[in-house]
């Protein structure tokens, strides 16, 4: 397996291009290539080191220089036609290849047979310093719809390139998004738990200025979406996620985009509540009635006209009530919020799976949305997004954001593995990206969807044979959403749709060990490895000060602040551009 490095060049620092060049030799060896392809730099200064890359006279770097700019996919193009290798790796003109990452790559692409691999990253500034890392998902589509989490580095077959065209002038800025599309209909990428590349973030970079993507790699991006829905048969409509990121500033794209199928008919959504009556719960000082109040937000947030009592009817609430509640008085609160619905009692005994089960045999809708009645739906229209994103014959089931009482952010999706669930929430405010996959803007696939919203269609809920009683309490939802997986089937987080929820206000928090146990047993493979979606190394580890894990973690803590210290005080003294330590030492480079 020989790979070459692909290198676009346009008047580059040298400074910084110096330890590309170099970082890719490094990691080429004797056995793989580096070519360059000079897209008629201007800058002098960019020339004379292209020029001692020249003087070098190593076998394995070639050079190709251009009368004239062309733009990055011409360069790429070229670079790739003018290669030797059976394998490609783009690499930007100012990134740094960790060489460790590289050959783990190499390893993953051999043993699994695959044609194309993408690695973890750090992203650095422009003299090289963190700025975050990237730990990444195993591959994701829904998430590859929503932004380019993939980036670099890449490694794929040029066999698989030249079939596909390879780049697509046009569609500079998100030339690799485009790229990565295309590849995904042919293969699934293989992700590779290794930093493998450094990505420098540079404010000259050309679909960058710091964070802000310009107008037309916004356009490119979405053009990109759009043929690849086109490709495969597929009716989206696709538009960019808007984010504010001050205050007092007008929101803008980011780089995340929202495709939603194209509804081909409008079935009836069954909203099935299991409940009691009379519960009341103090939120933020005030005391609710936790059904009235959940009845009033949904007649809030579903439009009028899904509520008419007609032939267009498209809503209806079930209320699965508990063994002796009043079954008139369930109906009038409906009444009362304008809501079509029934009420219905279960049997004696708590059985959370067995009351969802009543409520899905008794509903007449072709969708199916499970809500507790602890719940507050902050988001008008949800019912539609949910409709769309259930066209897909592949997705089982599709849940929401959830926030606490107060605003934060409860889950975003559930984490499933290290022989437990748990809600993923990286960071607390609602108002920012979540983690850097933007998980808390961009649609993605998720192990898991919590049982408090969760939206799916009746013929997948039969299939499953509904929520299994063996979890009267808890983890049902996990059960289902692992048999659904088991079945080849996604589930989907769309955290465009978003809830208040006032967790365990009807019911203990407490987990029965004996629930978790069985879990456990019944789902041993699929729960005590990794999460493939989940980010494990952003999720908080919470340990009693007094335990020795708890001081262990709070030395650790103090110890992270003098280093950051540290690294400050460095990085203002600190002019040209630098590698990490232990990536690129100057004796390793072969261009001076």
């Amino acid at each position: 397996m020989r790979v070459s490095f692909l290198i676009p060049v346009y008047n580059t620092d040298p400074a910084v291009l110096t330890l590309c060049v170099n970082s890719a030799l490094k990691a080429a060896g004797d056995v793989h290539e580096v070519v360059i392809v000079d897209d008629a730099s201007s800058r002098g200064e960019t020339q004379e080191f292209l020029n001692r890359c020249e003087r070098t006279g190593l076998d394995n770097l070639k050079l190709i220089r251009n009368s004239g700019n062309h733009g990055v996919s011409y360069a790429l193009n070229q670079a790739a036609n003018a290669s030797s290798g059976d394998f490609l790796a783009p690499v930007d003109h100012d990134d740094v290849v960790v060489t460790q990452g590289f050959n783990q790559m190499l390893r993953s692409l051999r043993y699994h047979d695959a044609v194309w691999a993408y690695s973890d990253e750090i992203q650095v500034d422009e003299k090289g310093f963190l700025i975050q890392r990237l730990y990444k998902p195993d591959y994701s589509p829904q998430l590859l719809r929503s932004l380019m989490y993939i980036n670099h580095l890449q490694i794929f077959s040029k066999g698989l390139f030249q079939r596909l065209g390879g780049y697509r002038e046009g569609f500079e800025g998100s030339q690799d998004y485009d790229l990565a599309l295309r590849m995904s209909e042919a293969a699934d990428p293989l992700h590779v738990e290794e930093i493998a590349y450094h990505w420098r973030i540079l404010d000259q970079t050309q679909s960058r200025s710091g964070e802000q993507l310009n107008a037309a790699s916004i356009d490119n991006a979405l053009r990109a979406l759009e043929d690849h829905f086109e490709r495969t048969g597929m009716v989206m409509t696709v538009q960019p996620v808007l984010f504010k990121r001050h205050a007092d500033t007008e929101p803008e794209p980011i780089g995340v985009y929202r495709s939603r199928p194209v509804a081909t008919d409008d079935p009836l959504v069954s909203i099935v509540i299991p409940c009691r009556l009379g519960t009341t719960k103090l939120i933020n000082g005030k005391t609710l009635t936790l059904l009235e109040h959940c009845l009033q937000a949904l007649h809030r947030s579903i439009p009028s006209a899904a509520l008419e009592n007609d032939s267009s009817e498209r809503v209806e609430i079930v209320l699965v009530l508990n063994d002796g509640d009043d079954v008139e008085a369930a109906k009038s609160a409906l009444l009362r919020h304008g809501l079509n619905g029934i009420a219905i009692t279960d049997q004696p005994g708590f059985n959370f799976s067995r009351k969802c089960n009543l409520g899905a045999t008794t509903a007449s809708g072709q969708i199916l949305v499970f809500l507790n009645d602890d719940t507050d739906m902050r988001t008008v229209d949800w019912t539609s997004e949910i409709v769309a994103i259930l066209q897909e014959g592949s997705v089982a089931c599709v849940g929401g954001m959830m926030l606490n009482a107060d605003h934060t952010v409860q889950s975003c999706g559930d984490n499933v593995g290290r022989d437990s669930a748990v809600h993923y929430a990286p960071e607390l405010s609602a108002s920012g990206v979540g983690d850097p996959m933007h998980r808390y803007l961009a649609d993605h696939e998720t192990t898991s969807i919590s049982g408090a919203f969760l939206c799916c269609r009746k013929t997948t809920f039969d299939a499953l044979n509904g929520f299994s009683e063996a979890f009267p309490n808890s983890f049902q939802d996990v059960d289902f959403c692992l048999r659904a997986r088991a079945k080849g089937m996604r589930c989907i987080t769309a955290p465009g749709v978003r809830l208040l929820h006032f967790e365990s206000a009807t019911r203990d928090a407490n987990v029965d060990a004996q629930t978790l146990s069985a879990l456990r047993s019944y789902h041993r493979p699929g729960l005590s490895g990794k999460d493939p979606y989940a980010f494990w190394r952003y999720q908080p580890i919470y340990f009693s000060i007094f335990s020795y894990n708890g001081l262990k973690t709070r030395v650790f803590r103090i110890a992270k602040i003098f280093v950051r210290l540290a690294r400050r005080i460095e990085k203002a003294l600190t002019h040209a551009p630098r590698c990490w330590r232990g990536v690129l030492k100057k004796s390793e480079y072969r261009v001076n």
